[in-house]
């Protein structure tokens, strides 16, 4: 479909006559004696005639993991706030199979999309081939070390992954004094990959703070439940006296549950990073799984969303916008059933995906979740391949790049699940 076309029925749907624009209508307005002010939604039908709306794209692992189930359902309702018509792709985690969906996306009139791509090493191959084809990409999760949208183009519009080390660094520490600040602790990892590497880094920092916890490795479930409960019969089996299990998603961690339950372990502390719901009712029970940190599945989702639909649209993000983190929200017993609540319940909203858009709102707008901007430097310290990092990042520190970012972003934070 051509926008003008499409230009052409969202203003045959709304009835809005040819050449008319939003100052136009309200110009009308003023002199019907119409406050459009008062009337919000009026607004948003003058401004949808100024808007590409087309056809978006999700791809992602697999339905079987949780985490993925609550991404499917979000970007129904992200798809249609936006009201673009959503299509998902799921690769089981088959990077050659990515590539074959994307590459036939334009046949399908998909000019947006969002997701993960796996392993991390494809995402160049994967936004190359957006670029190639005028696909806007908002990426989520993992990407290779010093690699960043600017060295592709402005169709791998933006990179948004949560602070991995840090937010497990805060669990871990809940975990360790669960346990009396000693004894064994088993790390069982999930599939290979940055946010895997990143979730084991902030483990450790807290495990050098806590000099009596014995760390065990050697255990990987890929992020499946089926997975982490044969690999927790292996643990129990090689260390019968350990204290606590660290799963490194919620999907593992429900594996490792079943395996405790059966054997009637009730000592043997669990947690977890992403903070589905499931682990959220699990940990306001305060029973074996004690902690986790919520990566909010559905803002994930909704933030990539929109902003691949935004650069449809015309945004131009800047250079610190290109990367950045959000924050997560740390789950114990204390607050788990509130968040389960504010953010799972069947009728809750706990995002505005329109207000969210710098398009659709462009004064307006609200992230609805602090979001602060990835530093290279940081973000892959200690890295190999530091030379390989693409020259506009220069000196962007200094030039006050990332302090630019995170000041604009907090002046539009206004709403959201973490505001009082």
């Amino acid at each position: 479909m051509t926008i003008d076309r499409e230009f052409n029925i969202i203003k045959a749907i709304h009835g809005t006559p040819d050449g008319m624009t939003r100052r136009t209508l309200m110009q009308l307005a003023s002199a019907a004696g119409i406050s459009l002010a008062m009337t919000p939604a009026v607004v948003r039908v003058a401004e949808a005639a100024n808007i590409v709306r087309g056809k978006l794209a999700s791809v992602g692992l697999t339905l079987a993991i949780d985490y993925w189930a609550l991404w499917s359902r979000t970007f129904e309702e992200v798809s249609a706030d936006l009201q673009v018509q959503g299509v998902e792709y799921w690769n089981e985690a088959d990077p050659a199979r990515l590539m074959t969906q994307v590459r036939g996306m334009p046949a399908a009139s998909i000019q947006t999309m969002c997701g993960y791509v796996y392993p991390d090493g494809a995402l160049p191959a994967v936004t190359k081939i957006c670029q190639e084809l005028g696909i806007y990409f908002g990426a989520v999760w993992d990407a290779p070390a010093w690699f960043t949208p600017p060295d592709i183009g402005d169709y791998y519009v933006s990179f948004l992954t949560p602070n991995s080390v840090k937010e497990t660094y805060e669990v871990a520490k809940i975990l360790f004094n669960a346990i009396g600040g000693e004894g064994k602790v088993a790390w069982l990892a999930g599939q290979p990959g940055l946010t895997s590497t990143y979730r084991l880094k902030g483990f450790m920092q807290a495990a050098a703070e806590f000099p009596g916890v014995q760390v065990l490795e050697g255990w990987r479930a890929d992020w499946e439940r089926e997975k982490a409960r044969n690999s927790t019969i292996s643990i129990l089996a090689a260390h019968p006296d350990i204290k606590a299990i660290f799963a490194a998603a919620d999907d593992m961690a429900f594996g490792v549950l079943a395996v405790l339950r059966e054997r009637k372990l009730d000592s043997i502390k669990v947690a977890a990073i992403v903070g589905l719901p499931e682990g959220l009712t699990e940990i306001a029970k305060g029973e074996h799984f004690i902690a986790t940190a919520s990566d909010l599945p559905p803002y994930m989702c909704g933030y990539s969303a929109v902003a691949a639909f935004d650069a449809l649209n015309g945004w131009k993000p800047m250079l610190g916008e290109r990367m950045v983190h959000f924050e997560s929200i740390l789950i114990t017993p204390e607050n788990a059933a509130a968040v389960n609540e504010k953010v799972y319940a069947a009728n809750a909203r706990p995002f505005d995906w329109v207000k969210m858009s710098r398009t659709l709102n462009p004064d307006s707008w609200d992230p609805q979740l602090k979001i602060t901007a990835i530093e290279p430097d940081i973000f892959w310290e200690g890295m190999d391949g530091k030379d390989r990092l693409n020259p506009m990042y220069e000196g962007a520190k200094e030039k006050g790049e990332f302090d630019k970012v995170n000041a604009l972003y907090a002046e539009h934070y206004k709403s959201g699940p973490n505001k009082a």
